[in-house]
């Protein structure tokens, strides 16, 4: 089982400057890109040194793990092997937890920040026949919960943007949905059975598939805003939420958001693990990093990196690979430090990563 999760912000990321990274893919467009980030670059990088780090909790004979953290509100959230730890920020002294009720049975779960609200999804992970999911809406400074739905509907992919969380999955009990669900107060706003949704918003567009075809959805209604006669998964979107970059099993595609016209494709280029600056398309292929040119799916440059890649992240003109640290442009690697690796996002002049459960702070 696999989580997705996007949330809201404006194309415009009028916010961008606002010390935090407060969704799985830094915006609801799962770019990864942080255009605020300017303290950790090129020249400081070098000079980083560890400000706090903290163990999180472990718990023999959980299925959940670690995920990436989110900054959000002076708080870095994480999950860990009982639930959900919050810490503060400046000094990684904890501030909330939030428990599984059953650790053995919950799956890791995707966090991010909605205003001063922790959205968390995950679900079962003991069952193949009939799995359910949970989403929980916890206050981002104390951890107390302000709403939870639990699905008999396995969770499989979440978009939160617009003021809605949108859910989709289908197991061999339940029939395929995409649910929309308030962020205010977690009660359902519209559905469609039968269809499967991505994990990516753009602008409040977001794609869905019913058999062979592809439609946009406005994510607020629900109403149909364009269909195409092709099957294509949303990665990411741009910053700029102008396109889609989507896969078909095989291929990349650029699409138009507002009409599903495809721009580019690039045959052997599909990737789960992907970033752009508006520029450029980062995506990893095992050991190798790889930047396409987002107006034409041209290969720029490629990069071997000495183990298997995970997600890339951009920020203050570097591109994080979980190992080598990356030049965006060129892909020649300005620095490769062993006590950087891990999931790692850079926010307001600090590096946070999360390896093998170790949350860690880094600052110049």
């Amino acid at each position: 089982m696999s989580f997705a999760l996007a949330f809201a912000c404006s194309p415009a990321r009028a916010e961008a400057a606002v010390a935090g990274w407060d969704h799985p893919g830094y915006d609801a467009e799962d770019s990864y890109y942080n255009p605020g980030e300017s303290a950790i670059n090129a020249t400081s990088i070098a000079k980083l040194t560890k400000k706090w780090s903290v163990a999180l909790r472990k718990h023999e004979g959980s299925c959940g793990g670690f995920s990436a953290p989110m900054v959000a509100g002076g708080r870095v959230v994480t999950t860990d092997q009982l639930g959900i730890s919050a810490f503060q920020a400046a000094t990684g002294a904890p501030a909330w937890h939030y428990d599984w009720v059953d650790p053995g049975d919950s799956d890791t779960a995707v966090l991010a920040a909605s205003g001063n609200t922790v959205i968390s999804a995950n679900g079962d992970c003991n069952s193949n026949s009939d799995p359910d999911g949970t989403l929980v809406a916890l206050d981002l400074a104390t951890g107390k919960v302000r709403w939870q739905v639990d699905s008999d509907m396995p969770i499989y992919t979440v978009v939160v943007d617009k003021g809605m969380v949108v859910v989709s999955g289908e197991s061999p009990s339940d029939e395929q949905a995409v649910v929309a669900y308030r962020v205010s107060d977690g009660k359902q706003a519209w559905k469609r059975v039968d269809y499967a949704a991505s994990s990516v918003s753009a602008d409040g567009r977001i794609l869905v598939n019913k058999g062979n075809t592809t439609s946009a959805l406005s994510i607020t209604m629900g109403a149909l805003l364009w269909t195409k006669p092709a099957l294509w998964e949303a990665k990411a979107a741009t910053p700029a939420a102008d396109r889609f970059l989507v896969t078909n099993g095989a291929a990349m595609s650029a699409i138009k958001a507002t009409t599903g016209a495809v721009l580019w494709t690039a045959p052997n280029k599909a990737s789960d693990l992907l970033a752009t600056d508006g520029r450029r398309l980062y995506r990893m292929d095992d050991h190798t990093a790889e930047a396409l040119d987002i107006n034409s799916g041209r290969p720029l440059w490629s990069r071997a990196l000495p183990a298997e890649g995970t997600q890339p992240a951009r920020a203050g003109g570097l591109l994080y690979t979980g190992g080598p640290i990356l030049s965006p442009t060129s892909g020649a690697v300005i620095t490769q430090p062993k006590a950087l690796a891990g999931r790692q996002i850079a926010t307001g002049g600090h590096l946070y990563t999360v390896n093998d459960g170790v949350l860690s702070n880094f600052a110049p």
